[in-house]
This record gives C-alpha cells, sequence and structure tokens, in this order.
C-alpha cells in the first residue's frame, strides 16, 4: 500500500512538472523582443505597458507610435547616460540632457514673438502684445526645441541599428 501512494505522488509531482514546462515556454513567447535598438531590446511586455498608459492620454495612438516613442527614448537615453550616468532616473537624465543639448540654446527674438501676435491677433481676441508676449515667446520656444529635438532624433536614428519586429508580433493584447 506504502509503495502505491508513493507511486501516486511521484505520478501527481511529475504532472505539475509537466504542465509548468509549457507554462513557462508560453510565458517566454509572450514577452519577446519587438525592437533592437543597438543592442538593447524592447521587449512586447514593456510595449503593452507603455501603450496601455499612452492610450488613457491619447485614445487614437497606436501601438506603432508608442513603439517609435520608445524607440526614441531609448537613443536619447544612450546620450543622457553618458553625460548623467546613474544613480539619476531615466527621467531626470532625459529632462536635463533635452536642458542642457538643446534648451539652452533656444532663443526667441521678440521680433518673431511680435510677428506671432500679429498673424494670430485675432485668435487672441485682441488683448496688447505685452501682456501676451512671454506666453507667445514659451509657445515658440517650446516649437523650437521640439523642432531640433526632431532633427537630433533623426540624426541619432540614422546612426542607430534599428530592428523592429512588431509586424511579425501577434496582437495578443489589443
Amino acid at each position: 500500500m506504502r509503495f502505491k501512494q508513493i507511486l501516486n505522488i511521484t505520478a501527481a509531482v511529475l504532472l505539475v512538472l509537466a504542465a509548468a514546462g509549457p507554462l513557462k515556454a508560453a510565458e517566454k513567447i509572450l514577452d519577446r523582443t519587438v525592437a533592437f535598438v543597438n543592442d538593447d531590446a524592447i521587449l512586447l511586455s514593456e510595449l503593452d505597458a507603455r501603450y496601455i498608459q499612452a492610450k488613457r492620454l491619447t485614445p487614437d495612438i497606436t501601438l506603432g507610435q508608442v513603439l517609435q516613442t520608445m524607440i526614441n527614448r531609448q537613443l536619447l537615453l544612450v546620450q543622457a547616460r553618458k553625460i548623467f550616468p546613474e544613480p539619476v532616473s531615466e527621467d531626470k537624465a532625459l529632462q536635463e540632457f533635452t536642458d542642457l543639448k538643446i534648451r539652452a540654446f533656444v532663443r526667441i527674438p521678440e521680433q518673431a514673438a511680435r510677428n506671432f501676435y500679429d498673424q494670430n491677433k485675432k485668435q487672441l481676441g485682441g488683448v496688447p502684445f505685452d501682456s501676451v508676449k512671454d506666453q507667445i515667446e514659451r509657445l515658440l520656444k517650446e516649437k523650437e526645441i521640439n523642432r531640433r529635438l526632431q532633427a537630433y532624433l533623426e540624426t541619432l536614428r540614422g546612426n542607430a541599428d534599428i530592428k523592429i519586429f512588431l509586424e511579425n508580433t501577434p496582437a495578443i493584447f489589443h
């Protein structure tokens, strides 16, 4: 009788182990690489988490747009880490890098703000230039920063080895 119990327990353990094997394999399949940025992988689980966050803020955003944003972030982070190594957070390193390499060099001449004001006087409700000058300069500065950042990212992308495997990934989450 004792031998039969041991045999049953052994069989039960083997069944549990056999069932766990395919589950582990399925986990690895679900968390596969969707892109490489140089030597850094972007995993499906990371993409999915970012996609869920992005959908809350921008419901029309696509999975491909989120992936492109993650690639841009990775490219910038590599550059930022050259100046701001650990333990500075990724977000802090990116902000400091952008401030140092791009924002610091953007100046908006008063004439540019004046031209914007003149072209948009109606939309601004006819308020005097001096009362909206600072807001216009901030707006124009952010536009210029974004333009320069985009140009910088294009340069980084041109020098990077980027491989995207998203189109080969089954749409299991969405």
